[in-house]
């Protein structure tokens, strides 16, 4: 089903507090690129344009902060301008871990899961300035792990995009073999619940 992006979404996103870096809103135009060549991020930028927010994603600054609701935005037009579904979404996301810029950020942590989890967290701050990510469990012998990020809600879309991101990124610790790494939301704020709480299982 195709995804419902107007201006008034567009002018409430854009009005949420915050702002984040550039890289991650980059990406998704980087996977677009790659995915669907150039008529395709051409595709999207016209869905942007649309939707009352032009932007080219080759001009944006990786280090540069964007309105936090923009992370969101991005989002929600690729699943407008391809149609596609959540699954999809969760895609888009695991392939950013797997780019040159976040495998450096991370390349000295990738030997454990608790030094990747004390890299995430103390990233956080420096590429968002809304919210907090705390890891609340790691149970080796279970296999899993809780993250919670607080203080930040932007939409649905961006839960789903966070499901392929760590899911991604625990891959890269645990191996590319390790069969069934997922991670799926356990609590969101537009369900009531005061904080986003994903699990992690590998």
């Amino acid at each position: 089903m195709t995804e419902i992006l107007t201006k008034e979404i567009t002018d409430r996103l854009l009005k949420i507090k915050g702002e984040c870096r550039g890289f991650a809103i980059k990406q998704d135009g980087d996977y677009i690129l790659k995915e669907k060549g150039k008529e395709g991020l051409g595709k999207l930028e016209k869905e942007l344009e649309k939707a009352g927010y032009p932007l080219k994603y080759s001009e944006m600054n990786n280090m540069k902060f964007y309105p936090a609701g923009l992370r969101a935005l991005s989002l929600l037009a690729i699943k407008k301008a391809f149609n596609i579904d959540d699954e999809e979404i969760r895609k888009v996301c695991a392939f950013q871990p797997k780019t040159s810029l976040i495998v450096r950020l991370f390349a000295k942590y990738f030997y454990s899961v608790p030094a990747i989890m004390k890299k995430t967290q103390d990233l956080w701050a420096k590429y968002w300035n809304i919210g907090k990510l705390t890891f609340v469990e790691y149970n080796d012998k279970e296999k899993r792990a809780i993250v919670r990020i607080e203080d930040i809600d932007l939409d649905p879309i961006w839960c789903r995009c966070n499901e392929g991101y760590m899911a991604s990124l625990a891959e890269l610790v645990v191996g590319k073999g390790t069969k069934n790494i997922q991670c799926k939301e356990l609590k969101c704020p537009s369900k009531g619940d005061k904080y986003h709480e994903f699990l992690i299982t590998y």
